[in-house]
């Protein structure tokens, strides 16, 4: 066998390794689109409540306190911020600049996308005032809480994490959304009272004085 002979027994197998992968790939691709899903008579779904029972306390109060306010449920942080738009740069580099600043974006857009609180309190005319997250079965990470934290505070809103169980009062979640001044009650304010230890000395006083006798 000479030297010709191998060359093109080897280039006669690689012809037919490579036509046999062709053909395996078409047939996978053949095969997966046939796989696709089809409308179904039945939708493998249930309706079910929107909040859990812890949330839905939380978010009574929350209507309670914010009666001004809507309180929407679950919306994602994105539909309520939107990252900066690059400026013009009238310079050589700027094509590469934007180029970069729209990788990032996009970049942002993608680790960011589905991020949402448990309620945003907003005003009826849609400007968010602050968020609240209720921890669930899952332990809010302290990762995702301080990158929410962090975010919100960029742009000027409010975020607290609260649960059922302990409820910040209102004059507190007030201040922190809404910037009011908290109401404090004053506490051992003598007053004239009918239960007050001053009226029940005045009016042993009174009756001394119209009865000096006794």
């Amino acid at each position: 066998m000479n030297a010709w002979t191998v060359i093109v027994s080897g280039l006669s197998l690689l012809v037919g390794i490579m036509l046999g992968a062709l053909l395996w790939a078409c047939w996978l691709r053949r095969r997966k689109s046939g796989d696709k899903l089809r409308l179904p008579d039945r939708w493998p779904l249930r309706s079910r409540l929107i909040v859990n029972g812890n949330e839905q306390e939380v978010w009574r109060s929350l209507r309670s306190i914010f009666h001004e306010h809507a309180v929407m449920v679950k919306i994602p942080i994105l539909r309520f911020t939107r990252l900066h738009e690059t400026q013009n740069l009238n310079s050589k580099h700027s094509v590469k600049i934007r180029a970069d600043a729209r990788l990032k974006s996009e970049q942002w857009l993608e680790m960011l996308d589905g991020l949402h609180t448990t309620f945003t309190v907003c005003t009826m005319d849609g400007k968010v005032v602050g968020c609240v997250d209720v921890p669930g079965k899952l332990e809010l990470t302290k990762a995702s809480r301080e990158l929410k934290e962090a975010l919100l505070l960029d742009c000027g809103i409010a975020y607290t994490v609260v649960n059922a169980f302990n409820l910040p009062d209102a004059s507190t979640m007030r201040e922190l959304f809404l910037g009011e001044m908290p109401v404090h009650p004053v506490e051992h304010q003598v007053t004239l009272g009918g239960d007050s230890e001053f009226h029940a000395d005045l009016t042993a006083f009174t009756r001394q004085q119209a009865n000096p006798a006794g």
